[in-house]
């Protein structure tokens, strides 16, 4: 199927690894224009680089998007290079506990009630206050061409709630709602904005993360194979009997870029393997 990204722009936040990165992979197979971010800018310029060597075009820009100022300078870069984009997705986030900006390690996931409150601010601007600044920004230009996709990135924590995980599963539940009060505050204008909620997916992190409990839990932690199917089958229970890759994420979005789907907005999207229980 043809998804007519030909010639269109995208910006995906927090590109430069990871699921952004997959969705990088797929618009720019499909045709798209990328443009790579991250904080790191030798990451940025590697993943740009690797889609240019498979034939796509790609460019890199790096700052800190839960600032005024990097984001400020990242959509004037954007504006001199490309003029605008017609595809935003926001994919960059995360939460305090995994980048702690006090040197200290802190807990993987801290209890509901050991969360600190500037936990839950650094999170709520990383995810919702990032996509808000590029959407203030690109959304007049969009508006103007009367055609624009904006894609939020959410998580199946967003509706399926467990214990502790206190800022993360309320600002990723945050980010779906924004999505609905967009998509109607934008109607009749040819953009639509939707969110794609991930399960579990296989990133490097992941990897890390679940080795780690593995060790805590007595497991074998040098057989991956196993640890997923013991993860799937005893603690995160998926119907499709696997993790997720980037590129799963990446196929989704790319069809919501794309100009055949027009009578598609407002909408949650879940791409994660069976692992939430709820209907919808």
């Amino acid at each position: 199927m043809d998804l007519q990204l030909g010639e269109k722009r995208a910006l995906i936040t927090g590109s430069n690894s990871g699921i952004g990165a997959g969705i990088a992979r797929v618009l720019a197979a499909e045709g798209a224009v990328v443009v790579i971010h991250g904080r790191n800018t030798q990451r940025c310029d590697a993943v740009a680089a690797a889609i240019r060597q498979a034939g796509g075009r790609a460019l890199a820009v790096a700052g800190d998007i839960a600032t005024e100022a990097d984001c400020t300078s990242i959509g004037d870069t954007v504006m001199a290079q490309l003029g605008g984009i017609d595809i935003l997705v926001n994919n960059a986030g995360g939460r305090a506990s995994s980048h702690r900006t006090d040197g200290q390690a802190g807990p993987a996931n801290p209890r509901w009630l050991e969360t600190t409150w500037r936990d839950w601010l650094w999170t709520f601007e990383q995810n919702v206050g990032a996509a808000y600044r590029l959407i203030q920004r690109f959304v007049p230009g969009m508006k103007e061409r009367q055609w624009g996709r904006i894609i939020n990135i959410a998580s199946a924590a967003a509706t399926q709630t467990e214990p502790d995980l206190a800022e993360y599963q309320a600002v990723k539940a945050a980010m779906v709602n924004m999505t609905s009060s967009l998509a109607r505050t934008l109607s009749h204008t040819g953009i639509t904005v939707n969110t794609v909620s991930p399960g579990t997916i296989l990133t490097p992190a992941v990897v890390s993360a679940f080795t780690h409990i593995a060790q805590q839990m007595g497991w074998n932690s040098t057989d991956w194979q196993e640890i997923e199917r013991r993860f799937i089958t005893e603690l995160i229970p998926i119907a499709a009997d696997h993790f997720g890759q980037p590129e799963d994420i990446g196929r989704m979005v790319a069809l919501l870029a794309s100009p055949l789907s027009a009578y598609m907005t407002g909408a949650n999207y879940r791409v994660d393997g069976g692992q939430c229980r709820s209907i919808n």
